[in-house]
């Protein structure tokens, strides 16, 4: 193969991963606006009087959106969480509506037990300090001990968290 068609060929590969990588950021972008849709009727449909701005907005949304032909399997909804900035309350839809409810828990419990043991463990090097008398010590570290997942202590959080929800955490 000569130099020449050596070359056509790599700018032709080089064009072809282009082209697909533009593809896929059309299609994250057309997800995350469809979205961004869904939130805004949810509003809509919340507020006796939402507007005319956000009537318009949904309705450019909805116009610009129709025009597109997307594949939207393309980005899932948990790849959509990996690659963009979400709040708790988002994880917690997500993995609400992906899990049973123990089994979400569980996954809470894993995550709250090894904050409770960092916790316990910070505890326990601060009653070692020499500032600290004894029954302070001793205190801090039955207190530590107490909590402590790894000691015997509950399982944290001992309930399912419902994030964004009355009494839940935001």
């Amino acid at each position: 193969m000569s130099a020449e068609l050596k070359n056509v060929t790599l700018a032709a590969n080089e064009m072809a991963r282009e082209i697909e990588r533009l593809k896929i950021e059309r299609d994250e972008l057309a997800v995350a606006a469809k979205r961004a849709s869904v939130c805004l009727q949810q509003f809509i449909d919340d507020n006796v009087d939402p507007g005319t701005e956000a009537l318009a907005a949904q309705y450019e949304v909805n116009r610009l959106l129709a025009k597109l032909e997307v594949n939207g399997a393309v980005v899932e909804e948990s790849e959509y969480l990996s690659r963009f900035s979400v709040t708790p309350a988002e994880v917690h839809r997500f993995l609400a509506a992906s899990l049973a409810e123990d089994v979400h828990l569980r996954y809470q419990q894993a995550v709250g037990n090894r904050a409770v043991e960092e916790a316990a463990k910070d505890i326990r090097m601060e009653s070692h300090s020499p500032l600290a008398g004894e029954k302070f010590t001793n205190g801090m570290v039955f207190a530590a001990d107490h909590i402590d997942p790894l000691k015997g202590g509950g399982h944290y959080p001992s309930e399912l968290i419902r994030f964004g929800e009355a009494g839940g955490a935001r």
